[in-house]
């Protein structure tokens, strides 16, 4: 049998592990708002440093069987759940991207992380930049510096940015990370 083969039918055991029907042999409850789903230490805490450290340490979770997840929603935890036990993400759209980079970033998953920065990069446009440049700030180095980089690269004129809501709500919000926008366009504009 060929490697692909193998790591596809270990895929698809993980698979049924994961199923929320099957639940055999789980030994904790994740708790998101109403909903509960079941998991297996063992698994969550060889994918994740933070499930581990909840797990070996003397927190709650590793005396009790139920852990409360209370900042992400429901669809973001059984999206990251499924990587976590599958090693796939299907069918990211901008908006489950940024909420699943966050659940990555917090449980330090960071080919997860990875995978959503790619997919965000890739999406990258006039309109969304300066969202995709705030979120970056708080939780992936890299998705800011690409959209610093697009800023410089790809806006064109900067002074239309400048006047959309937008850059006004950012500017107020943001204002240590507008101050480096407007840097690196002086900057760009000193060197044309």
């Amino acid at each position: 049998m060929s490697q692909f083969n193998l790591l596809r039918d270990f895929t698809l055991d993980l698979v049924h592990l994961f199923d929320e029907t099957s639940s055999s042999e789980v030994d904790v409850d994740l708790k998101c708002g109403p909903y509960t789903i079941p998991a297996h230490k063992g698994i969550l805490a060889s994918r994740s440093p933070v499930f581990s450290a909840m797990f070996k340490n003397e927190m709650r979770e590793s005396r009790e069987t139920t852990v409360y997840i209370t900042d992400i929603s429901i669809s973001t935890l059984r999206t990251m759940l499924a990587y976590i036990y599958t090693g796939r993400t299907n069918d990211l759209t901008m908006s489950n991207a940024q909420d699943l980079l966050y659940a990555a970033h917090k449980y330090q998953l960071v080919r997860l992380k990875n995978i959503c920065s790619e997919f965000l990069k890739n999406n990258m446009n006039d309109q969304n930049v300066l969202r995709l440049l705030e979120f970056g700030n708080c939780f992936d180095r890299d998705l800011k510096d690409f959209a610093m980089s697009f800023i410089y690269n790809k806006v064109e004129e900067f002074s239309i940015l400048e006047k959309t809501q937008e850059w006004q709500r950012f500017r107020k919000e943001q204002t240590e990370l507008a101050m480096e926008v407007v840097s690196l366009i002086r900057d760009k504009n000193l060197n044309i």
